[in-house]
């Protein structure tokens, strides 16, 4: 019984810590906020996490689809959840379907990133910058690429995104 309470407390400390946490992050620049019926801009094509690669993944893994290829070059726009890191690298921010925390202190490189994350990088002008985590859904626009890059992180990417230059100074600036 004593266990079970000591688990409760430490939960809902943990809980508490974490919204905490949410709320000291600070607003969301509106440039980057998403609303449900919000449409990407003209000129823009919409780009989805599950468009990435193709369904089912086959016996050589994941292949990425014909949409995703097609849209290589282009300016697209994803929504997505910035990745929560114990340690920003300056100038890129990963961006993943769902909300995830990534630790690098106690799993390096096997952590809880999706496949299907996408890197977005900052312009040459803002690339030596930090960029604060932000909570919630938001919107990213930019030129796509494609191909195995090995990241500032230590990651390799498959899918990165060329931040829009306006939307780039937005977020390096967090307002």
């Amino acid at each position: 019984m004593r266990n079970t309470v000591l688990g409760f407390f430490l939960m809902g400390l943990a809980c508490a810590t974490a919204c905490a946490e949410e709320r000291s992050a600070g607003p969301v620049p509106p440039a980057l906020q998403v609303r449900a019926d919000q449409a990407a801009p003209a000129g823009v094509t919409e780009l989805k996490f599950r468009d990435f690669f193709t369904l089912p993944i086959g016996p050589r893994g994941l292949a990425p689809s014909a949409r995703l290829l097609s849209l290589v070059g282009q300016r697209v726009r994803v929504v997505g959840y910035m990745a929560r890191q114990s340690e920003a690298t300056a100038g890129i921010v990963i961006v993943a379907p769902l909300p995830v925390a990534l630790g690098d202190e106690d799993e390096s490189f096997s952590d809880d990133l999706p496949a299907s994350a996408l890197y977005v990088h900052l312009t040459d002008a803002d690339r030596h910058l930090g960029v604060p985590w932000m909570p919630g859904l938001l919107g990213f626009t930019g030129v796509l690429q494609l191909g195995a890059m090995t990241e500032a992180d230590g990651r390799i990417s498959f899918v990165r995104l060329l931040l829009d230059p306006e939307l780039s100074h937005v977020l390096a600036a967090g307002r």
